[in-house]
């Protein structure tokens, strides 16, 4: 998935998210602002194709057994709350996603073999 398919998602996903060129950033070609009750949290979207994907030829999606859990409660950290909606929605594509150990931020690896890096500002 691609960063502008993830927005798409995250989008669907989560209603009131904005992307960073719906609030005018620029700074960051891919980002997403997210409101929670503790606030807004800000993400850097950045994409690393699958080993089979080029630039100007996407892949196919790929689809696998998704991640699953619960929901995550509102007042969870920026980055397990993010990971644990994801994981929540259980979208076919994403087989997996870490939390960050030392920097804010999650990895989502795809069944295609790409990924997406989410990095909080």
């Amino acid at each position: 998935m691609r960063p502008e398919q993830f927005l798409t998602y995250l989008k669907e996903l989560l209603p009131t998210a904005r992307t960073f060129a719906e609030t005018g950033e620029k700074k960051y070609p891919f980002g997403v602002v997210i409101p929670r009750p503790s606030g807004e949290d800000r993400w850097q979207v950045i994409g690393q194709l699958s080993p089979a994907e080029k630039h100007d030829t996407p892949a196919p999606a790929t689809t696998g057994t998704p991640t699953e859990g619960p929901p995550p409660p509102d007042t969870a950290p920026a980055p397990a709350w993010l990971a644990a909606t994801l994981t929540a929605a259980a979208h076919p594509e994403i087989a997996a996603i870490t939390v960050w150990p030392t920097t804010p931020g999650l990895t989502i690896d795809y069944h295609n073999g790409a990924k997406t890096f989410v990095r909080a500002l």
